[in-house]
């Protein structure tokens, strides 16, 4: 991981800091030194990026974890501007056709063996997990903004006919012009996590 963030970092130090922010849909400012920061929310928090060290901070102004760090890098790094599309796909349709079977089992199925029928305590989590309602398919539908351009996206739907609740976790169809398939599946597990009573 430390690895393939440094190599994110000498790639994103080479290229204008403006354009960054315009193809990741973040805004940018100067510090008191002139230096450029970009600013973007990573679900409800907002982040820093400092340039040219790429120092990655909270509303705070303390370091993010790894974790978030490498992810904000990767998305940095790979994001070309293309357009949301508002159109939801499961992961194996942003290139995740590999993950999707296990993805489905520790997201979508976990979510739905936990919650059951209680919907009214899934939406209550999902409305602490700072996500908003929506319409979509099933019987309640949330969004989260997990950076900029990457909205993601669970439905759920109670038990009919005697069978189980069912869940699963939807990404924008550009959602690969911004992350890999590998790191939407980190992220949708990391929300779903959260998610569970």
């Amino acid at each position: 991981m430390q690895i393939q963030s440094s190599k994110y970092r000498e790639n994103i130090k080479q290229r204008d800091p403006k354009e960054v922010a315009r193809l990741t849909a973040m805004s940018i400012q100067h510090n008191k030194d002139g230096q450029p920061v970009l600013s973007g929310e990573h679900l409800l928090e907002t982040n820093n990026i400092s340039w040219p060290d790429l120092t990655i901070t909270d509303s705070k102004g303390a370091r993010v974890s790894l974790k978030t760090e490498t992810l904000w890098l990767h998305y940095l790094n790979r994001a070309d501007g293309h357009p949301l599309t508002r159109r939801w796909v499961n992961l194996s349709e942003i290139g995740g056709l590999f993950y999707q079977q296990a993805f489905q089992g520790y997201c979508g199925d976990e979510l739905a063996k936990a919650w059951g029928s209680d919907l009214e305590g899934f939406k209550k989590s999902c409305l602490a997990a700072g996500g908003w309602e929506m319409q979509g398919p099933g019987d309640l539908a949330f969004e989260w903004r997990v950076l900029p351009r990457v909205p993601l996206c669970i439905c759920y739907q109670l038990p009919t006919g005697g069978g189980p609740a069912w869940a699963t976790v939807l990404f924008d169809s550009a959602a690969g012009h911004y992350i890999a398939a590998d790191v939407a599946a980190v992220v949708g597990k990391d929300l779903a996590d959260r998610l569970k009573p």
